[in-house]
C-alpha cells in the first residue's frame, strides 16, 4: 500500500526560490503548497491543517520567517519548521542560533537547497511525527 502524500509549505517572498523548491519536492511526490510572506504562511497553514511541514525563509515582508517560527511554536508545538536563509549581511551564525531556540528542526543556508534540501526533507519526514 502507497504511503500517504506529505503535505509541505513553502514559505519565501522569492518566486523564482518557491517555483524551484516546489519542482525539487513535488519530483519526490510532495504535496506542496507556497505563501509569499508570512502573514500568507501563517493563514494557508490553518486553513490546510494537514501541514506536515514548513519550509520558511527569514527576511520576508509582513510577518518574518522569526515571526512565523515564534506563532507557529506557540499555537502548534509538533509542527516541523525549516529555515532557509541566503544570509544577507548579517551574521549567520546569530540567524542559526535564534532560529534554532525557537524550534526550527534546520537551519539551511539557501546555497545549499539544491543539494540538500531534498534529503533533509525525507529524513525529518520518514522519522514520523
Amino acid at each position: 500500500m502507497n504511503e500517504e502524500q506529505k503535505n509541505i509549505l513553502i514559505i519565501d517572498d522569492s518566486i523564482s526560490i518557491r517555483k524551484f523548491i516546489r519542482v525539487l519536492l513535488e519530483d519526490e511526490n510532495y504535496k506542496v503548497y507556497e505563501a509569499s510572506n508570512g502573514e500568507e504562511g501563517i493563514e494557508l497553514f490553518k486553513k490546510n491543517g494537514n501541514i506536515d511541514l514548513v519550509i520558511t525563509d527569514v527576511y520576508m515582508p509582513k510577518k518574518t520567517g522569526i515571526e512565523v517560527l515564534i506563532e507557529l511554536e506557540k499555537e502548534y508545538k509538533d509542527t516541523k519548521i525549516i529555515v532557509l536563509s541566503d544570509g544577507g549581511k548579517d551574521n549567520f551564525s546569530d540567524e542559526l542560533g535564534i532560529c534554532e531556540d525557537l524550534g526550527a528542526i534546520r537551519f539551511m543556508k539557501k546555497d545549499y537547497v539544491k543539494d540538500k534540501l531534498v534529503c533533509l526533507v525525507n529524513k525529518i519526514l520518514a522519522e514520523g511525527k
